[in-house]
């Protein structure tokens, strides 16, 4: 190999395939040629021999597959020769034109109406639209060739005749084949869906002798239970869309009626509650919503019914069982009509019988159980009337009596705000009046009518309890401690009294701001009264409460025997109404009276006016009482 072939393989050039990138070059090398003569380039054909025989190859394919094609089609355009050729149209032909197309109209009476055809070079007159094809030149050119040897012009229209109404009639008679055509396939397809219809028709009837075959059974005289729950199980398994169609689920609630009758008549629901549950559950498959709700109708309820009849509503659980048995076996309605008409009525016979004051038996032991499964029907009936006895038993009750929580205190979830209403009017005032007419201890712990109050604070809450307590005890015991302060007594004694006080009350109740602004004017009581020197205390006071008749003030406690006051006395007396510090000065005094400590703020009286002073005894001026006191606060 030379090298220039080595130089073009290196280049990625394959032997017998063509030069160039994408090999689309010649593969053979330029041949020279004889030209026959001096003539133009091409002149004589291809310059190539090869090229040539390529030529003639391609030719030669052609030729044969136009042979192979058969003989060409006809052709009716018009080619200018001198020559009258005719061409002759079979039926196929006749046919092909007779088609409807889009200006063909198959109107009858249209079809008669004459044309004037105005699309050759003289104007034609035709029968009607069926002519523009027959009256169409039969040869390549026109004028048609004039007859000069033989002329028959009657015979000539007569043959044209003739063959324009073979044409029609071959026109006709196809589109009647084709008309008979279509109409047996749309007859063959009707005959296919007729008989898909039929075989649906048969299995349908089949289906219905099936499922007449199987409800025959059922009205044997001899069916048991058992039997007819395998003929309906097997009816709705086998035949679903039928078993809803028909409403198979509704008639077996007819047929299976009876022989739960017989099934229910020894059966006692107070000592066996659930024997049929499990029967019941059974046929709740087979039957629909509304026919197996009337079975419980007709046969759980009534003997429910004769049941309660000899029920004890003091003794709840045989019939609650007996209903919570049933629970899942019956939709939640039933349950609630039932428990309304057969248990309220007996629960509320026997809570009109019932006496609050001497029965032992706790009311809620046999009433509660019921709250969840008939509320709505009790809160209606029978809350109000035990309400009612409770508020009638409360009214000779006493504080000191702790049964009452037990009685009221369960009710609580079930009466909700009825429960509260009932404590306002009934408990709160009692605690109230024997809170403001028990005595007061400041040292001791024995204030038991406050320790009564506490113990309803779950009961009335720890609002209640502190208004309680602000309106019958705190005001008392600010009174008692601010006439204990001004007696000077130690200050480890009057913390340690405040501290007992102090425990005696709930962390919930401290937090109530009335309690908590009352401890916080105790404090400043206490606060005020430290920095005075102490004295020879005398014993703590016992404050009682005075008879009713009497004036219920402090003061008149606390006060003299004396029937007349002095201006001092009567300030004294109205510094402890309103729980101020009113304690002499030890050694002080200003125009020989004895000088006060009121609050902040140093007074004496002379002549019965005050003079106080507010800048440590410096210097004092004339005040009024009521000015005094709300300076003071």
């Amino acid at each position: 190999m030379s090298a220039h072939g080595r130089s073009i393989l290196k280049m990625g050039y394959q032997p017998g395939m063509g030069l160039g990138k994408d090999l689309q070059g010649i593969s053979a090398p330029v041949e020279a040629t004889v030209r026959r003569g001096r003539g133009a380039i091409g002149a004589y054909g291809p310059e190539k021999a090869a090229q040539k025989a390529k030529k003639e190859e391609e030719l030669r394919r052609q030729k044969e597959k136009e042979e192979e094609k058969g003989p060409k089609e006809k052709n009716y355009n018009w080619k200018k020769s001198h020559k009258g050729r005719y061409f002759y149209r079979d039926a196929a032909d006749v046919i092909q034109e007779g088609k409807p197309s889009m200006h063909t109209i198959t109107s009858n009476e249209l079809s008669r109406v004459p044309v004037i055809d105005m699309t050759g070079k003289e104007k034609r007159v035709l029968s009607g639209y069926h002519a523009l094809r027959a009256a169409a030149p039969r040869f390549e050119h026109e004028p048609r060739r004039q007859c000069h040897y033989f002329a028959a012009p009657q015979l000539v229209h007569n043959l044209m005749l003739m063959v324009d109404c073979c044409e029609q009639d071959i026109i006709q008679n196809a589109r009647e084949l084709q008309a008979a055509e279509d109409e047996i396939v749309v007859l063959e397809r009707d005959l296919e869906d007729c008989n898909t219809k039929l075989q649906e028709q048969d299995k349908v009837i089949n289906k219905v002798q099936g499922i007449l075959q199987r409800v025959e059974m059922l009205n044997q005289p001899d069916v048991s239970l058992e039997r007819a729950h395998d003929v309906l199980a097997e009816l709705k398994e086998t035949y679903p869309v039928e078993y809803d169609m028909f409403g198979l689920g509704t008639i077996a609630g007819n047929i299976v009626s009876p022989l739960l009758s017989s099934l229910l008549a020894p059966w006692e629901p107070l000592q066996a509650p659930d024997e049929p549950v499990p029967t019941f559950l059974k046929w709740r498959t087979l039957l629909t919503e509304e026919a197996y709700n009337s079975l419980l109708w007709q046969h759980f309820v009534p003997q429910l019914t004769t049941a309660a009849e000899s029920w004890n509503p003091r003794t709840p659980s045989p019939m609650l069982r007996a209903v919570q048995a049933w629970q899942h076996a019956s939709p939640a309605w039933v349950t609630r009509a039932c428990v309304s008409r057969v248990v309220v009525p007996r629960l509320l016979a026997a809570v009109r019988a019932w006496d609050p004051t001497h029965d032992t038996q706790p009311l809620h032991h046999w009433v509660l159980p019921w709250h969840d499964l008939a509320g709505e029907a009790l809160a209606s009936s029978v809350y109000p009337l035990i309400r009612s006895r409770l508020a009638s038993a409360l009214a000779g009750w006493h504080p000191a009596d702790g049964s009452a929580r037990g009685v009221l205190g369960p009710w609580r979830g079930a009466w909700g705000a009825a429960l509260a209403a009932l404590l306002q009017q009934h408990i709160v005032p009692k605690l109230d009046h024997c809170l403001s007419h028990a005595p007061l201890d400041l040292v001791g712990r024995e204030n038991t009518a406050w320790l009564w109050c506490v113990e309803w604070i779950d009961l009335v809450g720890a609002p209640t309890v502190a208004a309680i307590a602000a309106r019958a005890l705190l005001p008392r015991w600010l009174a008692a401690l601010a006439a204990w302060l001004n007696t000077n007594p130690p200050h480890a004694t009057v913390l340690a009294s405040y501290t007992d006080f102090k425990k005696m009350f709930p962390e919930e109740v401290l937090k109530e701001p009335a309690v908590r602004d009352a401890f916080r004017k105790a404090l400043d009581m206490m606060n005020r009264s430290a920095d005075i020197d102490a004295v020879e205390p005398p014993p703590p006071p016992r404050f009682t409460m005075p008879e009713p008749k009497e004036s219920s003030r402090i003061a008149d406690v606390i006060s003299s025997s004396a029937p007349t006051k002095s201006f001092s006395e009567l300030l004294e007396t109205r510094c402890i109404e309103k729980g101020i510090t009113f304690v002499p000065i030890a050694g002080k005094t200003r125009e020989g009276r004895p000088i006060y400590k009121i609050g902040d703020l140093q007074c004496y009286v002379i002549r019965n006016v005050i003079m106080f002073s507010d800048d440590n005894g410096r210097i004092f001026s004339p005040i009024s009482m009521d000015k005094l006191l709300n300076m003071v606060e």
